[in-house]
């Protein structure tokens, strides 16, 4: 009999000699990655660059789409992209670098540096790089971007949470660190993070002020990327994400900062340890990283950024050498879901490219509609033809492109979710399953879908266990939805779908254009006649006239 000891130790040789056979050579690794990025890219699920790495070796770096669709300007290595909440990541690295230099501790509380601010004496730079400050940063979106707004407006909030009692993402926070940065380095955040980590590292093609620059490589940020429309996104000014999410970047710069934490160029190895564990509320997020860690499986060290037209993702895994950049200039992306598809390829795992079947438009539309969901929670889903293709968007969320594997098969592999659209009556499919195999399985009754108003100044005031005023949609144009002599109080509205809040319409400014989750909309009483304007769905507005 062989002792257990040496068994292990055999067990352990055959899977290392077993996963020297299976390594599969990175030149075929290069063309199933190129070839999965070439088919999202056909998707619309991707136009951007990415660089990929392992064993400390680039695998893969090139662009896809385009950079710039009006001059019909292609991606390369070189374009420039806004990489937003990635920005977390350097602002941790310096706020180590801060503290190995004995200028900073972890242990050091806000009121250190703000002495007026509630619970100061609580709240610590641990509490703010790792989310569980329990501040609420809640502010007014026409309010200055200033240190003294924020620090007033974020203390006066009411906290989500006692200081290291739970976990709440939070740019505010961030934006406190940066803040604290200035006071401590003495000199500008930006100032800081290019003397610290821009220059010793070489990274001469990263920045700040996205909205002012002018080079050639700079991407154009869509809002909207289908094939039959493409609509520029209105960016932040940097001083709005601030610490919080205001670099730029290129992969090649990118992949430079990743090699820092190979060699510890900027910060040691017990800070970058320190860095990349768990908080104390939440496995998957650390000291300024996201963290995913699945059975026998190295963890991975991330962190994704996505705003105003552009969605990134920035992966590593340390101890093998990976490291995945993926950034991309519109809104349709998931890079997270890209990235772990790329890993599963990194590590020889099969990913299967579903072949899709075109459709005719009778066909479509027999699945467009809206969507009921009672089980696992109640939810809507919404399907709608695009490019010619099905999309799906669930409670608000944004449309996501399905692939199609027959008349009422499609596929929308992020979800790892197989729909079919089932019991066919009047010319449309009154069911909807979604199976999701080991996660879940569910199924949807198809309703009519129809917008309403909300609020204190309507008569049934902000109730949920009322019906919303329900509008009625013209037949010609489709999308045009109205409500007439309807009674109005002094007071407060919005505009909601099937009555609820996953999809709904307020006025920031007030200039009549609809922002989703925008502010309550303002209104005098009297007897109005109110208009929603949703004929280009990428363009919502509204009227409202007073009768009396």
């Amino acid at each position: 009999m062989i002792h257990p000891a040496k068994q292990i130790l055999l067990w352990l040789f055959f899977c290392l000699i077993l996963t020297a056979c299976s390594s599969v050579d990175p030149d075929v690794k290069r063309t199933r990655i190129d070839e999965f990025l070439n088919y999202q890219a056909q998707l619309n699920k991707f136009n951007g660059t990415v660089l990929i790495a392992q064993g400390d070796k680039i695998l893969l770096t090139k662009g896809y789409g385009y950079r710039n669709v009006e001059n019909n300007v292609p991606h390369d290595t070189s374009s420039v992209f806004q990489i937003y909440s990635i920005t977390k990541t350097f602002t941790s690295t310096l706020i180590f670098k801060l503290i190995e230099q004995k200028k900073l501790s972890l242990t050091d509380p806000l009121n250190k540096f703000y002495p007026a601010f509630p619970n100061g004496d609580k709240i610590t730079i641990e509490h703010l790089l790792t989310h569980t400050s329990g501040i609420n940063d809640d502010s007014d979106p026409n309010a200055p971007p200033t240190e003294a707004y924020r620090v007033a407006r974020f203390g006066s909030n009411t906290p989500h949470f006692a200081p290291g009692e739970g976990w709440s993402y939070c740019n505010g926070g961030y934006q406190l660190l940066g803040y604290i940065i200035q006071k401590v380095a003495g000199m500008s955040y930006e100032q800081a993070i290019r003397k610290n980590i821009f220059q010793p590292l070489g990274m001469s093609h990263s920045g700040f002020d996205y909205t002012a620059l002018s080079r050639p490589e700079k991407s154009t940020a869509y809002r909207v990327f289908t094939n039959n429309n493409k609509q520029i996104a209105v960016l932040y000014d940097s001083a709005g994400p601030f610490s919080a999410g205001a670099i730029y970047a290129t992969t090649g710069d990118l992949y430079k900062y990743y090699r820092s934490f190979r060699t510890h160029q900027i910060i040691g190895a017990r800070s970058q340890e320190m860095a990349f564990a768990p908080s104390k509320t939440n496995d998957g997020y650390g000291y300024g990283w996201q963290l995913k860690k699945e059975t026998m499986q190295p963890t991975v060290v991330s962190h994704s950024g996505g705003a105003a037209g552009f969605r990134s993702n920035f992966a590593m895994i340390p101890g093998e050498g990976i490291c995945i950049i993926i950034l991309n200039n519109h809104e349709n992306a998931n890079p997270e879901y890209l990235t772990g598809k790329i890993l599963e390829i990194l590590h020889d795992k099969p990913v299967e490219l579903v072949p899709e079947v075109t459709l005719k438009p009778a066909d479509l539309e027999k699945c467009e509609g809206a969507f009921y969901f009672t089980k696992p929670r109640q939810m809507m889903a919404y399907t709608s033809v695009v490019d010619g293709r099905l999309a799906i968007d669930v409670d608000g969320q944004g449309k996501m492109i399905l692939v199609a594997k027959d008349a009422n098969t499609f596929i929308q592999d992020e979800a790892h979710a197989e729909l079919r659209f089932t019991k066919e009556a009047e010319g449309v499919y009154t069911a909807l399953e979604v199976d999701q195999g080991v996660f879940q399985k569910m199924g949807g009754t198809r309703i009519e879908s129809a917008w309403g108003i909300i609020g204190d100044a309507t008569p049934k005031g902000w109730d949920e266990a009322s019906p919303d005023l329900k509008l009625t949609e013209q037949k010609q144009p489709p999308g045009l939805w109205f409500i007439e002599n309807v009674v109005l109080k002094k007071g407060e509205w919005k505009f909601r779908r099937d009555n609820s809040w996953n999809t709904n319409f307020g006025d920031n400014e007030p200039d009549k254009m609809l922002d989703a989750n925008g502010r309550n909309i303002q209104v005098e009483g009297g007897v109005y006649d109110i208009t929603l304007d949703l004929t280009d769905e990428t363009k919502p507005r509204y009227t409202i006239i007073r009768k009396n």
